[in-house]
């Protein structure tokens, strides 16, 4: 979860506050440090963040750029925080930073960069030691499987509100009035605030903008001084149920972060909104914000959002019962609502409870989740889906009465938005939901000669349009081989169909001309694998990957580089050469015989002799870094204590390589990295070969047949390890919708394991549903898919 200021998420970042600060010309670097350390402790990270590049500029102090993408990530400017966190990764040479991938990870995940976050959050989950970071790395991955299984929600279309609404500095909880009016709160600036000393009136407000005769919203207006309080923020603005009471939040902020937050009232006269007061009985010695009524228990409630103690997590969801003019006691909605996150901008309608939560896996920050009410109690929590989600932060999501529109507020990137210091994510802007009445829509199904084919992009161009650019939508899969993307009628389209190793396909070409009803038009695409000639033979490996060498192994107690080495550290040698920018770790490990301290210090010995080769070869010093691991990791059963041979034990005897900084992929040799080989010990040859272990399933993709909504299917995967190492499964993964359980404990070669899953289909979608199971364990490859796959139909209610 992100670690967002509090000043977040009440206001969704109305703007970047910034300090008044001396030029940086007349400071010495220590005071550049202790004013930008002073910046962002007040919150000021705009201004802090100034500071810290001029001293980075000075010193190339690689800490001072961490945290420059710290504070990036505080004002969600995902793009630079990537950045910035790349910068020093690539730099690592000591492997001192890796704790920064998962950070890195998730400014990619926000970014919408799924498929690279995958691989990176994947690479924490199965080498870090922290167990905090393996399941902060699960559960981003865990909100990156589900997408699959989310709504893809084409009927809904989310547009940019305009400018007259949106300033750069942000804007929330845009609630439509009875007379069709848009009330809404903001700074209403196009630039950061610059506070002084001689700055008034900066604080956010509440402002109210109708409709011209285009439709179009026009300039807004700030109420009156009876709302908008000087001193104050204004902000949260909702309405009772008859339009005659409205709720909104009043805070006083110190920069970034909320020193007070109270919830108030205003009640409407014929002449309009009259003097706020304080909400009785629900504002305490905490922060309250976020209000908007609606009914339980056949009461009528008044739900909110506040940090007082005895919650679940930061921010969790309240609701206080309303009689006449009093308010009860607050109650917490429970864990069944509230996570350990921050849960925020309840909307109620029509039984259904809608809020915002970066507690859950979903698409990236705040997704938009909602519940039913059932009389006594809210049923499981769904996410919203597509479109009313983003990998950014999406909340405070509002419908008109009749369902037909809304609003939402999103930092999403959009072409019409005004960038504030030239981020495209730092501010929330306000979204108009259009559901349309009559849908269609394009599904494409991507496809290799052998079946659904994972991470293809599709590019639909909307040939109607005069600029193509304008009418063009990209998609990536990660996750799976279907494709949605919504359609006007009486347009023409043509399809582009892209994977790596692919011929791309470009032959897809339709029109909607004449249709007047909802309607899906369906298109498979099957492409081609380019030809293997010049790659046959040829492994793409990933940075940060180990790429173990088969030759280079290493006598008993020995770090001598032993003849049938050179061959491969003379190919990669080349692959340096073909890769100047590239940098690798090279890393030796020994066998687990002799003590910790002592085979550590050979290792170091090994990886410093093969780096010695290469630089004798002509290899820049700095582009290899030799790291000895001893004993750390064994490959096989041979640790403490366990007999082996010594040609069991020369397995472990061995030098790897991965790439810390430059190329993300590199193209090797498979015979290098696979192949069988024989190297000398005391002038005998012995034949060895890298040891792993072996899902074999007795049946890995299991047909369920069909199944009723609501229904809880259990389903055994049963395997036996046919490999020749101890099977470790590290954790099995799959959507929501399952409970998993797998053996904990390592599975020798030949002993046989189950996987169980219990499906639950209660949120699934009607009709055919194919669900993937991934397990992460010590195997050649590092995720093993299984699937299941049902037919959902409709439970059949009994008569009363």
């Amino acid at each position: 979860m992100l670690n967002k200021s509090i000043f977040v998420a009440l206001f969704c970042t109305f703007g970047m506050l910034t300090m008044y600060a001396q030029p940086v010309s007349s400071v010495s670097y220590e005071t550049m440090i202790l004013v930008a350390e002073e910046s962002a402790d007040k919150g000021d990270y705009a201004n802090a963040i100034e500071w810290f590049e001029k001293a980075y500029k000075e010193s190339k102090d690689k800490d001072l750029k961490v945290v420059i993408g710290d504070l990036y990530m505080l004002l969600r400017d995902y793009k630079k925080a990537e950045r910035a966190y790349n910068r020093v990764l690539k730099r690592d040479k000591d492997g001192i930073y890796e704790y920064l991938r998962i950070d890195y990870a998730k400014a990619l995940k926000y970014q919408g960069k799924y498929r690279e976050s995958l691989g990176e959050l994947r690479t924490v989950a199965s080498t870090t030691d922290d167990d905090s970071t393996k399941q902060t790395a699960l559960f981003e991955i865990e909100g990156i499987e589900k997408m699959d299984n989310y709504a893809q929600n084409l009927e809904a279309v989310v547009d940019f509100a305009g400018k007259n609404v949106n300033s750069g500095s942000g804007e929330n909880s845009p609630m439509r009035f009875s007379d069709g009016s848009l009330y809404f709160s903001s700074f209403n600036r196009k630039t950061a605030i610059v506070i002084d000393g001689d700055e008034e009136g900066y604080e956010a407000k509440i402002f109210s903008a109708a409709k011209d005769d285009k439709g179009e919203w026009e300039k807004p207006k700030a109420l009156n001084k009876r709302i908008n309080r000087e001193g104050y923020n204004s902000a949260g603005v909702s309405f009772s149920s008859d339009n005659r009471i409205m709720y909104f939040t009043r805070a006083k902020l110190d920069i970034n972060s909320v020193q007070e937050s109270v919830i108030f009232m205003s009640q409407r006269s014929d002449s309009g909104w009259g003097a706020a007061k304080e909400v009785e009985g629900i504002n305490g010695d905490y922060l309250a914000m976020h209000p908007y009524e609606g009914e339980l228990f056949g009461n009528k409630v008044l739900f909110f959002s506040s940090d007082m103690d005895g919650g679940f997590g930061g921010f969790d969801l309240y609701y206080s019962t309303i009689s006449g003019d009093n308010y009860s006691t607050p109650v917490n909605l429970g864990e069944s609502i509230n996570t350990s996150g921050d849960d925020l901008t309840p909307f109620y309608q029509n039984g259904t409870l809608y809020f915002s939560s970066d507690g859950r896996p979903g698409f990236g920050g705040f997704d938009i989740w909602y519940a039913t009410w059932n009389g006594s109690a809210f049923e499981e929590i769904t996410n919203m889906g597509y479109n009313y989600n983003s990998p950014q932060d999406d909340q405070y999501l509002r419908f008109t009465p009749d369902g037909s529109a809304g609003f939402l507020t999103s930092n999403r990137p959009h072409k019409d938005k005004r960038k504030l210091k030239g981020s495209d994510t730092c501010c929330d802007d306000i979204y108009q939901i259009q559901l349309r009445e009559i849908v269609i829509d394009l599904m494409v199904n991507v496809n290799d000669e052998n079946g659904p084919l994972k991470e293809a992009t599709v590019e639909l161009i909307d040939l109607s349009v005069a600029d193509e650019t304008d009418g063009m939508q990209s998609k990536t899969n990660v996750i799976s081989n279907d494709f949605n993307f919504l359609l006007d009628a009486d347009h023409r389209y043509r399809v582009v169909v892209s994977k790596e190793g692919y011929y791309p396909d470009t032959t897809v070409s339709f029109n909607t001309v004449g249709l007047l009803d909802s309607y899906t038009v369906k298109k498979k695409v099957t492409l081609q694998p380019l030809p293997p000639s010049e790659d046959e033979g040829i492994e793409i490996v990933e940075a940060n990957k180990p790429i173990r060498l088969n030759n280079i192994y290493y006598d008993f107690d020995k770090w001598d580089i032993l003849p049938d080495a050179e061959d491969d550290l003379g190919y990669l040698k080349t692959l340096m050469d073909d890769y100047p920018d590239m940098v690798i770790e090279l890393s030796s490990h020994t066998d687990a015989r002799g003590d910790g301290p002592y085979n550590q210090r050979l290792s170091q010995k090994r990886a410093q002799s093969a780096k010695n080769w290469l630089v004798a070869e002509g290899i820049n010093t700095a582009r290899i870094k030799a790291v000895g691991y001893g004993e750390a990791v064994i490959t096989n059963q041979c640790v403490d204590g366990v007999r082996c041979s010594d040609s069991e034990h020369r397995i472990n005897r061995r030098t790897e390589f991965k790439i810390i900084a430059g190329p993300k992929t590199i193209k090797i040799k498979t015979e290098v990295i696979r192949k069988k080989t024989s190297s000398s010990s005391g002038g005998k040859q012995s034949s060895v070969q890298e040891k792993y272990p072996k899902l074999s399933f007795v049946k890995d993709n299991i047909d369920l047949g069909t199944l009723t909504k609501g229904e809880n299917k259990p389903v055994e995967y049963h395997f036996t390890n046919t490999g020749d190492a101890d099977l470790i499964i590290e954790v099995v993964t799959a959507c929501k919708c399952t409970d998993l359980k797998w053996p904990t404990k390592p599975i020798k070669p030949g002993e046989k394991g189950v996987i169980s899953a219990i499906y639950n289909t209660s949120t699934q979608q009607l009709g055919k549903n194919v669900k993937t199971i991934d397990i992460i364990a010590n195997t050649e490859h590092l995720v093993t898919e299984i699937k299941f796959s049902s037919v959902l139909v409709e439970s059949i209610k009994k008569a009363r």
